[in-house]
């Protein structure tokens, strides 16, 4: 078996049981303990686990708790505005926008303001109160509010969504994967994001990069599901080579940046 192949494995199994030992490991994956060793370093490296005396543990902060909106919005503030202007330079004239309640996705949808002939269609409380004047149409789901993530949810933002399709979907996450995809911190927002990947043509996660390398507490989707990555600086070679391998378009701000059309 492959290291890459076997590193997976491993990563799953310590995030399904919290611990591992390296004798365990080493007899089920029929290799020296020292090989397992050498795993679990790197494993910690990416920040994934503590090495202990005869195996590991999961590192508790990766499973990533609920922060409120309105400590999110300003965490990584240079990062998101970065992010959010690129992908507010790759939509096209006349779109139609799933947005997602995330304050990255809010970054790009405010820098398209100005833009009578956009549509936004989104779950997003803040979306829909602080860009009431502006000159885009704005669809607001309905549901549920919640106050915490300054979002809308419950099965009428379900239903409201399977109602539409729209050109370009824009979501963001918790954490980013290599071997897992695409994760949040809440089961209830990963659901209404993955009805709204479905109802999109092009789908752009926007994710800065102290999101990557990292799992949280429920799984969103899959890397087969994007069209493009857009982030605030050139992730590593391991990321470079995925994307590539799954045909996803790579942007961060060294880059050129050329508008697609839907």
């Amino acid at each position: 078996m492959a290291q890459k192949e076997r590193l997976s494995i491993i990563r799953q199994t310590v995030k399904r049981d919290k611990k591992v030992s390296v004798s365990a490991l080493s007899r089920e994956h029929n290799v020296t303990e020292e090989t397992i060793r050498r795993d679990l370093e790197k494993l910690e490296q990416e920040g994934l686990l503590t090495r202990t005396y005869g195996g590991a543990v999961l590192n508790i902060e990766k499973i990533s708790e609920h922060i409120d909106y309105l400590r999110r919005s300003q965490t990584n503030k240079a990062e998101k505005v970065a992010i959010g202007k690129l992908a507010a330079s790759v939509i096209p004239e006349k779109a139609a926008i799933g947005a997602d309640a995330s304050s990255t996705v809010m970054e790009a949808i405010n820098l398209l303001r100005d833009k009578p002939d956009i549509t936004v269609l989104t779950n997003s409380v803040k979306i829909v109160r602080e860009l009431d004047q502006a000159s885009i149409t704005i669809i607001s789901t309905g549901g549920i509010v919640n106050n915490s993530t300054f979002s809308m949810q419950g099965n009428i933002v379900r239903k409201i969504l399977k109602d539409y399709y729209v050109d370009v979907v824009l979501i963001s996450c918790t954490a980013l994967e290599v071997d897992g995809g695409v994760y949040d911190s809440n089961e209830e927002e990963a659901e209404l994001k993955r009805v709204l990947v479905d109802r999109g043509q092009k789908i752009i996660l926007l994710a800065d990069h102290t999101k990557f390398n990292k799992v949280a507490f429920v799984r969103v989707l899959d890397f087969a599901k994007l069209d493009m990555v857009i982030t605030d600086q050139k992730p590593s070679s391991d990321w470079i080579e995925m994307f590539k391998e799954k045909g996803i378009e790579l942007l961060y701000p060294q880059e050129n940046i050329q508008p697609f059309m839907a």
